[in-house]
């Protein structure tokens, strides 16, 4: 029992040991890493989505334009079906929209560094080497918020895009809807 009690005791880190310290610089370290790279795969993830949201607002796009070539050529025969493929497409364009208007920026936040440097400048004040900790603090500060920056511009151009491509889609849903409704009521004797 003594034995263990020993091994317990110089197995133990003094908080405010180097060792320590470097311990748990490299924990947090190893912890931004794991978070960039789920941030990574969180965003590619997001983007392939809305990629494959904006594919399939082109396609439905396409059937439009079909539906209203094949409304040309056929007259209004089968306007009811075409009224409701066009109800069926217009879901579709909701969904897609819902995803191309979510959050480009899903990401987990940055494990916040101030405790832990707090504690560390606390325990080690009178180092000599807290205004070189402060102004490196400083000076990643300033790094992080011109990343940060930099990625907004190229969002905001996208879902200007995005917004333009829904509108368009919708637009021309809502038009053929209108003409399909309209032929529909005509065909009814409502008209």
């Amino acid at each position: 029992m003594l034995a263990i009690s020993a091994y317990r005791s110089s197995a133990s880190f003094d908080a405010g040991s180097d060792a320590y310290q470097n311990l748990l610089q490299k924990k947090l370290e190893m912890a931004k890493k794991n978070a960039a790279t789920i941030d990574g795969l969180s965003r590619r993830a997001d983007l392939d989505q809305k990629a494959a949201a904006r594919m399939r607002i082109d396609e439905i796009k396409k059937q439009i334009e079909m539906l209203k070539k094949m409304l040309a050529m056929f007259g209004s025969k089968d306007a009811k079906a075409m009224l409701q493929q066009l109800k069926q497409l217009a879901s579709q364009l909701k969904q897609a929209a819902g995803v191309l208007r979510t959050p480009g920026d899903t990401s987990v936040p940055d494990v916040a560094a101030t405790p832990a440097e707090d504690s560390a400048s606390s325990a080690t004040a009178d180092d000599g080497y807290a205004e070189g900790r402060s102004a490196y603090a400083a000076q990643q500060a300033s790094a992080d918020a011109e990343a940060v920056q930099i990625p907004s511009v190229s969002i905001d151009l996208q879902g200007a895009q995005d917004s333009k491509l829904v509108e368009g889609a919708t637009a021309d849903l809502k038009s053929l809807r209108a003409t399909l409704e309209k032929i529909v009521k005509k065909q009814e004797g409502h008209l």
